[in-house]
């Protein structure tokens, strides 16, 4: 459906009106998804954080979902953490550097983990699902932080953005013909947090 959806979005904008220029595509029964942690697992391996569409069809995925829970979360050298794994599940480990370099392909921060049998690599940040704490059963994921609370939707949701669209918001944002993306970033977060974890809740529950 999100290789249908990418094929179907115009690769040039010719500025017709009622033109689609972006997809919302939403995945209420995607039953594995209810639970974030495999949303998230098949976002970020799947579809390689967003970035998975990048070279063939110039476009990012966007990830929402009722429960998203992924910032919030600081991790330090001897940090207990729950990185994730192949086929949905999580193993834990702990942390042996924080700053352990970038990734060459996406630019995102890594993370140097020894996990429990003794091995050690490196982690892409946006794999650690939380810390962990003796006798945890889940990890701590830093849910109730507002930068989680702006990308929270009643159902799980992928976003189809055009980069093109990106590039020209952000050049209207320094031109001044346009909002800057960063402050609207910023007004996005101060309004979650203004809302709050329990209003974000109450609204999400009444959308049913």
């Amino acid at each position: 459906d999100l290789l249908r959806e990418a094929e179907m979005l115009p690769e040039k904008v010719e500025g017709e009106a009622g033109q689609a220029t972006t997809t919302l595509l939403v995945c209420p029964h995607v039953e594995e998804w209810v639970d974030f942690d495999q949303f998230y697992i098949f976002f970020s391996e799947q579809l390689d954080a967003g970035n998975a569409l990048v070279e063939q069809f110039g476009m990012k995925v966007v990830a929402f979902h009722p429960n998203y829970s992924l910032y919030g979360l600081s991790v330090q050298v001897g940090d207990r953490v729950a990185v994730a794994g192949p086929d949905g599940t999580t193993v834990p480990g702990t942390v042996i550097a924080e700053d352990a370099g970038i990734n060459p392909e996406d630019g995102e921060p890594l993370i140097e983990v020894r996990f429990d049998d003794g091995e050690e690599f490196l982690v892409r940040y946006s794999s650690i699902m939380g810390s962990m704490q003796e006798g945890d059963e889940r990890p701590n994921d830093g849910s109730s932080d507002s930068a989680n609370l702006v990308s929270r939707a009643p159902r799980p949701t992928l976003h189809l953005l055009r980069i093109e669209d990106l590039d020209r918001a952000g050049a209207a944002g320094v031109l001044g013909a346009g909002p800057a993306v960063e402050a609207v970033l910023e007004r996005n977060a101060e309004r979650a947090a203004e809302i709050g974890f329990e209003g974000m809740e109450d609204i999400l529950e009444r959308c049913g």
